[in-house]
């Protein structure tokens, strides 16, 4: 139940304080219709009622005042009207033989009440249809009341009429007034919340494009008390964020500087070294911890780069990957497109791509990449033939310094921050990063960038 009303519940607050204040309208309306009417029908059926009471009244005292029966029956005739029919007759067209209804006790109790005289006086109260056959009415006569009261010689004076005991018919040009209403209101407050909330949108948009590589823009702190205070808090924590990675790329580029002075001393004392054996051995532990420092600086970037976006073609940047694994003979193809224009940054692009590529070659022994056009966007596809990725590792290896046991293992280097610092670069690109194993086996790397001119 829960889930099936979410599932139609609006989603905006705008939408949702349409469907509060249209459901109150509602309301309100169906309730005051109601009152209305009840109101209104009560007036007017106890002023109709209490005026052909009088009138029964007044017409059977006139009736009763007569001796001869024919005289009696010419004045009855002589009294009716289009809204009441008079009959006098020595039987009483009330049978009594259908049960009372609440129409016919109700009837009977307003007569009594309005003209107190009838309590003495045998009263019948019922449906036309109930004497129709003995009068010979037609259909078209049986859905009025009829009324007999007994004189004091036997005799019955007959009324009939189709408004006693009638109920008011709905006026639906009332209605129509009270949905007219309605409808202006809801248009004037729907229009009064778009300009209400304007301000807690353009906080979700200013909240969606937060870069960090981007010169901040202070948000507008405009609207409600409460959306201008949202606003104030963003603009305060997007400041706090960009000083405090500011601070830490300073202290990193300090300890990284402090950490390369020993180490390019220590490869200088290494080529003194006689023994060549042990000198190589010394410069590839010093070449990893350069690219670890290197690595760790681009992961704390987080994407960053002071290189400005610009039109590149995206097909020779990893053309120009692939050369330089060719030339240190890796076992590496490039197919599809030759020209992929996009707008990006060619440094951070180029060092994702070649965290991928190499990745493929490292654990995989080889790699294939493919540049294809997908829509509006170019798609990038990696394939190796290593083991890839358990399918419950494939969010993991995103996370930094996470490194794979079985195909990631220390021998093979590396600090566990290649697929963190591509994915960082390819989000700063408007970019998304997909791993999926092969059927054939070994792991596909799928990336997607935005076209030169689509969504750039």
């Amino acid at each position: 139940m829960t889930r099936l009303l979410g599932r139609f519940w609006p989603d905006t607050v705008a939408s949702r304080a349409i469907l509060i204040l249209v459901a109150a309208l509602l309301a309100f309306h169906l309730l005051g219709y109601w009152a209305f009417r009840v109101g209104v029908e009560s007036f007017a059926s106890a002023g109709r009622d209490g005026s052909l009471a009088e009138r029964i009244v007044s017409i059977k005292r006139a009736i009763a005042s007569l001796p001869d029966g024919a005289e009696r029956d010419r004045v009855a005739h002589d009294l009716s009207s289009a809204s009441l029919d008079v009959h006098w007759s020595k039987g009483s067209l009330v049978l009594g033989s259908t049960p009372a209804t609440e129409r016919t006790r109700a009837l009977e109790a307003r007569l009594r009440q309005f003209a107190p005289d009838l309590a003495a006086e045998s009263v019948r109260v019922g449906p036309a249809d109930e004497g129709a056959a003995a009068t010979g009415a037609d259909e078209a006569d049986r859905h009025m009341m009829l009324v007999s009261i007994r004189l004091d010689d036997g005799s019955w004076v007959n009324f009939s009429s189709s408004t006693l005991g009638a109920t008011q018919h709905p006026d639906w040009s009332l209605t129509a007034i009270m949905i007219c209403f309605a409808v202006g209101i809801v248009v004037v407050a729907l229009l009064l919340l778009r300009w209400a909330t304007r301000p807690l949108r353009d906080l979700a948009v200013a909240a969606e494009r937060f870069s960090l590589d981007q010169a901040p823009q202070p948000l507008p702190e405009d609207g409600p008390a409460e959306v201008r205070r949202a606003a104030r808090a963003f603009n305060t924590m997007r400041e706090r964020i960009q000083r405090l990675v500011t601070e830490r790329m300073q202290a990193m580029a300090a300890v990284s500087h402090d950490l390369r002075t020993p180490i390019t001393r220590l490869r200088l004392r290494s080529e003194l070294l006689d023994d060549d054996a042990t000198r190589r051995l010394i410069d590839a532990d010093l070449g990893e911890m350069e690219e670890m420092i290197d690595s760790t600086l681009e992961y704390l970037r987080g994407g960053i780069s002071r290189e400005a976006l610009r039109p590149i073609d995206l097909a020779s940047v990893i053309e120009t990957i692939v050369d330089e694994h060719l030339d240190q003979g890796h076992k590496v193809s490039l197919s599809g497109l030759n020209s992929a224009p996009i707008l990006g940054r060619v440094l951070p692009l180029k060092r994702a791509f070649s965290n991928i590529i190499g990745n493929a070659v490292k654990y995989g022994g080889s790699a294939s990449v493919a540049i294809v056009e997908a829509g509006s966007h170019v798609v990038v596809t990696v394939e190796d033939e290593g083991p890839g990725i358990a399918p419950a590792e494939m969010e993991r290896v995103f996370h930094p310094f996470v490194r794979l046991e079985e195909s990631r293992g220390r021998e093979t280097g590396g600090s566990g921050l290649g697929l963190t610092i591509a994915q960082a670069v390819t989000r700063s690109h408007d970019g998304t990063v997909v791993l999926e194993n092969r059927a054939e086996g070994g792991l596909r790397v799928a990336v997607s960038l935005p076209k030169l001119g689509d969504g750039a």
